[in-house]
């Protein structure tokens, strides 16, 4: 018996071309491979909206390094994003060792503090304070993620200090753990799903179709087995998160609860889907289950971590870290799956290194698929994590991500490898061992993933030089008939006088100016309303304290009899902040606009391509893959392919349509 027989090949199939059916189902193939790049391409060309969950010190009063002539009443620090004041512990310790608290702690917003996600300022009131250093520890955590968050400032009264720097808090490997046991069960739980998928397209052309029939059912318990490991682990994640938080039920209503539940929602809906392919029950209710439970899984994990910051939602950052982490989980759970299943078996000659052979083919075009997407959403969203070169290099989120694109890197190459042996034209054998080297970089970078997640991004004003523009000297507008004019002197930190010159155009003036009010609302802080007293020739002027350096909203409210009250937002920049960016080592440039850019060019490129370039032989490709054999032989080095365009009922022993979710 020949080769071909004893690998119980089938039969060639007629070369007519193929049923209007399978027509339109590769129409709607190439349509939705081209639809893919181009939603992608609109998504990035979308508005950016700079957010970072894991909240980080954005400034202080008294600030980091400040020296003051008299002790302050009140400590502020503010944050990048919302942070839970439960979690939040301040210590002040002096430089002979005595700790000290800030007392009746506050959170100051610029809206009504109910579940907002908008920066915030911490208040606390000090202790009367003798001439001396002190150094403020402060933990807390954000709501966004609840990922904790912590660092030091030092300042002196009447004594000169060295500030605190940088204190990058490292991830906590228990918690970096469970992330990645949960990334590891979704992606079981959709690269399980692919692999049975592909194992079950050929299961007929082959004499091993039980062996690969009992593939498929493990393919699926993985799959199973993933999403419900990622529903229980995400619950004891949450667990360990609330115990540094009181009122943790508070926490859970709001808007953490719901995004939390709607990533446990799509683990559900994939657990229920994995438990239909095993029953073999309504296999297109089964689909729609898996396509909407790994939408809700990636959206909910995307909303809980740092492309969901935000006090509005940036969809755009949402869509491109859902995609990213889908991508990724696919890739490398499929192939991981497909390396432990058929590497074994994979012996030269053999039906099994054949089958292997064939499926790995097939893996192609979905693999391809998904690192695109990954280097795209990845590029696009390293823009609003890594702020500088210098921040990237010097830091342990920036050189996490480096080494988890140089393993990514490593990947690709392998992939590369792979692909070009498994298409020679007359292929001897299975690359057993660059495929198991191939899934083990897909693990790693899953790994590396989990801690990036648990660390603080690379964005500290420390490691980015600001683009705050420099303090103004006077502002003014048209508002109706008036022409405003408002000056802030000296404008730091403390003490300050307020001028607003209000002008009337119109001649004779309709009505005199009664009285002006003035409301100053600092970038994350309470509004202050301050009445102003009249001077000379149409000026009016009020004293302000100002907390701290940085943007300031200036409202003019005008009153006059008999009019309608005029009303004028100014922006305003409070000088005095020190320049917390350190000396650059090599740049700290932010580097957010051109990481945006790149991955917009990275788009057009990959639609170009998929333009250009024909789909190609494998999923819903424009060329049939078939093998030979049952009346004839088959030839052990030629092509080992199967054609996928047909879409019997699984189970039925015949050939089954490949499809990628």
């Amino acid at each position: 018996m020949d080769r071909g027989h004893a690998a119980g090949a089938v039969a060639p199939a007629a070369t007519t071309s193929a049923p209007p059916r399978r027509r339109r189902w590769r129409r709607a193939v190439r349509r939705l491979v081209l639809l893919v790049p181009l939603a992608t391409l609109m998504a990035l060309a979308g508005p950016a909206q700079m957010a970072q969950a894991h909240a980080f010190l954005a400034g202080s009063n008294p600030s980091d390094g400040q020296v003051l002539d008299a002790a302050p009443r009140e400590l502020r620090l503010q944050f990048s994003e919302s942070v839970v004041l439960s979690a939040t512990q301040i210590d002040i310790v002096d430089s002979d060792g005595r700790h000290y608290t800030a007392g009746d702690l506050t959170v100051v917003t610029a809206g009504d503090g109910a579940d907002t996600e908008e920066p915030v300022e911490i208040v606390g009131t000090l202790p009367a304070l003798d001439t001396g250093a002190y150094r403020v520890s402060w933990e807390t955590l954000s709501s966004d993620d609840l990922h904790r968050t912590s660092g030091v400032l030092v300042f002196g009264i009447g004594q000169t200090v060295t500030a605190g720097g940088l204190v990058e808090p490292s991830p906590r490997p228990f918690e970096a753990g469970l992330r990645w046991l949960i990334f590891l069960g979704l992606s079981g739980a959709l690269g399980g799903a692919l692999a049975a998928r592909l194992l079950a397209a050929v299961r007929a052309p082959f004499a091993g179709s039980v062996q690969t029939g009992r593939d498929v059912r493990r393919a699926t318990l993985v799959s199973l087995g993933g999403a419900g490991a990622a529903l229980v682990v995400s619950v004891a994640l949450l667990a360990d998160q609330l115990t540094a938080v009181a009122g943790s039920a508070d926490l859970l209503r709001g808007s953490y609860g719901v995004r939390w539940s709607l990533r446990e929602t799509g683990l559900l809906l994939l657990v229920v889907a994995a438990a239909a392919r095993l029953t073999g029950r309504v296999p297109t209710g089964r689909r729609w289950l898996l396509a909407t439970g790994a939408a809700l899984a990636l959206v909910g994990d995307a909303l809980l971590g740092h492309a969901g910051a935000g006090a509005t939602t940036n969809l755009t950052r949402v869509l491109a870290s859902a995609a990213h982490l889908g991508a990724a989980a696919t890739w490398a759970g499929a192939l991981v799956v497909l390396a432990v299943l058929l590497v074994p078996h994979s012996r030269p000659g053999s039906a099994g290194g054949r089958r292997a052979r064939t499926v790995l083919r097939l893996f192609g075009p979905p693999a391809a698929a998904c690192v695109a997407v990954m280097v795209v959403t990845g590029v696009f969203l390293a823009s609003e994590v890594v702020g500088s070169v210098d921040a990237a290099l010097f830091t342990l989120y920036g050189r996490t991500l480096l080494l988890k694109l140089a393993l990514a890197g490593v990947a690709g190459v392998l992939a590369l490898v792979n692909t070009r042996r498994l298409h020679r034209s007359r292929p001897r054998r299975t690359p057993r061992a660059t495929v198991a080297a191939e899934a083990l970089a897909a693990v790693g970078v899953l790994a590396l993933a989990a801690v990036l997640t648990s660390a603080q991004p690379a964005m500290e004003p420390e490691l980015v030089r600001s683009t705050v523009a420099a303090p103004d000297s006077h502002v003014d507008g048209v508002v109706a008939d008036l022409q405003e004019t408002v000056a802030i002197q000296p404008n730091v930190p403390g003490a300050n006088v307020l001028l607003v010159d209000v002008l009337q155009t119109r001649r004779p003036a309709p009505a005199r100016v009664g009285s002006v009010e003035i409301v100053l609302t600092p970038a994350g802080g309470r509004p202050q309303t301050l009445v102003a007293e009249p001077l000379v020739d149409d000026q009016w002027t009020v004293h302000a304290d100002l907390a701290a350096p940085g943007r300031l909203t200036v409202q003019v409210i005008v009153h006059r009899a008999g009019l309608e009250d005029t009303s004028a937002a100014y922006t305003w920049v409070v000088g005095g902040a020190p320049n917390l960016t350190r000396a650059a080592v090599v740049s700290t440039d932010p580097i957010g606009p051109g990481l945006r850019i790149a991955a917009l060019v990275l788009a057009i490129a990959l639609l170009v391509t998929r333009l250009v370039v024909p789909i190609g032989t494998g999923v819903g490709g424009s060329r049939s893959m078939r093998i030979r054999g049952r009346s004839g032989r088959h030839d052990a080095g030629a092509p080992d392919v199967v054609d996928v365009g047909a879409a019997p009922a699984e189970g039925t022993g015949g050939r089954e349509r490949v499809g990628t979710r």
